[in-house]
């Protein structure tokens, strides 16, 4: 099955678009967003959707002016609309890695635009490669069954659809399409870069898998996450259920749950209904791991009432007599 073939299939099976959606599509320059920008604008039509494309520019080479350029100059060529961001360096005085704030931004920026045009379809060019390269970071830094799925090809956060088309396709095969269909793109030097621990994965571990253990590895993480993201939407489905049953209070900074009927749930479950509850309560679960619901779990069975567990962005969990209280705090 040819790259077209399978970039047609991933779209019918998952259901990614409909008739009307107006989209953005994430367009860094390089081969993977190059292919699916060309790939969307050659389908468009047949797709009945329309396209708005985003580039940020992170500013963090001297080459990255050059990546905005070639940006602009394809846009124009396919008359699409094009919003450029441009991030500024003091949001690198945050703490965190330069790669995961770099994310951030781009996720912020992302959602800004769909904020302002009433958009509510983002679609990005994540591949099969960068798919492998997600489960063994999660793995390798500590995970639960969520992260193991690594990424879906349609996923919804705080209100905006998430659409990745390419998810099933390689790096390699995207490549030989660009090169045969005489499609330019750009390469990003930082790539090769073995300070960024997913290029660490994606130059020393793959290979090393590949050559030693299994040279179909990227398939095979591939596939081991379509089972698993098969799995937890059934027990996503599940939780929600529960979460219904349970939920005693909401309000806009305060969730509570019953106690004693949460501490009977299956620990599959109650890790589920836990997940759904921030969920709600924040809009995502950024930041928060496998240790943190470990953590509520440990309240929950072996702390004492009025004992509070902190979690990242302001969030406390407070075991009541007979309630598990999630709350923001005021900033």
């Amino acid at each position: 099955m040819d790259i077209i073939d399978q970039f047609k299939r991933m779209i019918k099976e998952s259901a990614l678009f409909k008739k009307g959606d107006r989209v953005i599509i994430g367009v860094s320059g390089g081969a993977d967003s190059i292919c699916l920008l060309y790939l969307l604008d050659r389908f468009r039509y047949d797709l009945g959707i329309a396209l708005h494309v985003v580039h940020v520019n992170h500013n963090l080479r001297c080459g990255s002016k050059l990546d905005e350029h070639f940006v602009i100059k394809t846009c124009a060529a396919l008359k699409l609309p094009l919003t450029v961001k441009n991030l500024e360096k003091k949001f690198f005085n945050k703490v965190g890695s330069i790669e995961a704030l770099a994310r951030e931004y781009r996720y912020q920026a992302f959602r800004a635009v769909a904020k302002a045009n009433k958009i509510t379809k983002i679609v990005l060019g994540h591949t099969q490669d960068d798919l492998a390269e997600t489960i063994l970071m999660h793995l390798l830094r500590g995970t639960g069954f969520m992260g193991m799925r690594g990424m879906i090809p349609k996923r919804e956060m705080q209100g905006v659809v998430y659409i990745r088309p390419l998810i099933d396709i390689s790096r390699k095969e995207i490549e030989i399409f660009l090169k045969s269909e005489k499609i330019k793109f750009r390469n990003d030097p930082s790539n090769q870069s073995l300070k960024f621990f997913r290029n660490k994965i994606r130059k020393q571990l793959i290979p090393f898998l590949q050559k030693g253990y299994n040279e179909n590895i990227k398939a095979s993480l591939a596939h081991l996450s379509g089972i698993l993201a098969q799995d937890y939407d059934f027990i996503e489905r599940q939780a929600n259920k529960h979460f219904e049953r349970l939920v005693t209070h909401q309000g806009s900074r305060q969730r509570s749950l019953s106690l004693n009927p949460l501490a009977k749930l299956h620990p599959s479950l109650q890790r589920m209904v836990i997940r759904l509850t921030i969920k709600q309560l924040k809009g995502n679960i950024n930041q928060i791991t496998f240790q943190h619901i470990q953590e509520i779990a440990d309240l929950i069975f072996s702390r004492p009432d009025q004992a509070v567990v902190h979690l990242p962005n302001s969030l406390r969990v407070t075991k009541r007599k007979n309630s598990l209280d999630f709350s923001i705090l005021h900033s």
